[in-house]
């Protein structure tokens, strides 16, 4: 008899808990989804995107070693707008971290931004928030997103999907014992598991165990060092 407590049965992720569905043909959308597990929920999760800049918005902040959760299309809010008019506004993410600070998101691209002069409307917005919906606006643009920045987030959200709690565990132990830089190399080396290794420090870095440059692409021959407040 199948038992559906058993941990190796398949789930399929979540669906998504936007609050606005983008039609799949639409020429001013590029729909698609990310597959997340966060803090909060602990079971993987679709988040929506509706352009490619939104979407590596999504990855940076799930790469974000505080975050507690990511809520994708949240409930639109009312405003009155820098000519006097009701207007409503849909962010395209909402923050949670760990601490209890919501940051609500806003993507855009540069020139829509200034073509539209959004930063007074986002400004209007941010006045008329309603309590407890956010703590703090952002605008991300294409000039806040570095891109070897994106591609180190989005293989860490391929390594997350493969969990491997003796590796994590092995690597976390030669973190304790180091008091200087070392390269993920010798990391590797030490713990005797190749490949897996590297997944493992990979992960270990964005969990706030280790310290690395993230705007240059992580590899075997990185140089990383033990944060002195580990996460």
């Amino acid at each position: 008899m199948t038992n559906l407590e058993n941990d190796d049965l398949y789930r399929p992720p979540s669906p998504t808990v936007a609050g606005l569905m983008f039609p799949a043909r639409s020429k001013l959308t590029v729909r698609g989804f990310t597959l997340a597990m966060t803090p909060a929920e602990q079971r993987w999760r679709q988040i929506i995107s509706a352009s490619q800049g939104e979407r590596e918005t999504c990855l940076l902040s799930l790469a974000m070693p505080d975050l507690w959760n990511l809520i994708d299309q949240p409930k639109p809010v009312s405003f009155v707008d820098v000519d006097g008019r009701q207007r409503t506004h849909r962010f395209d993410y909402l923050a949670e971290f760990k601490n209890g600070l919501r940051v609500a998101i806003a993507v855009k691209p540069a020139e829509r931004v200034e073509r539209l002069h959004f930063k007074a409307t986002l400004r209007a917005i941010k006045r008329d928030l309603p309590l407890g919906f956010a703590d703090r606006v952002a605008l991300v643009t294409e000039r806040e997103r570095h891109k070897i920045e994106v591609r180190n987030a989005e293989l860490l959200n391929f390594f997350r999907r493969c969990p491997d709690p003796e590796a994590d565990n092995v690597v976390a132990e030669l973190i304790d014992g180091l008091f200087g830089e070392v390269s993920i190399s010798d990391l590797v080396q030490k713990s005797g598991l190749g490949a897996r290794a590297f997944r493992a420090a990979f992960r270990e870095t964005y969990a706030g165990r280790l310290d690395a440059n993230t705007r240059e692409t992580i590899s075997t021959n990185s140089i990383v060092a033990p944060r002195k407040d580990k996460a």
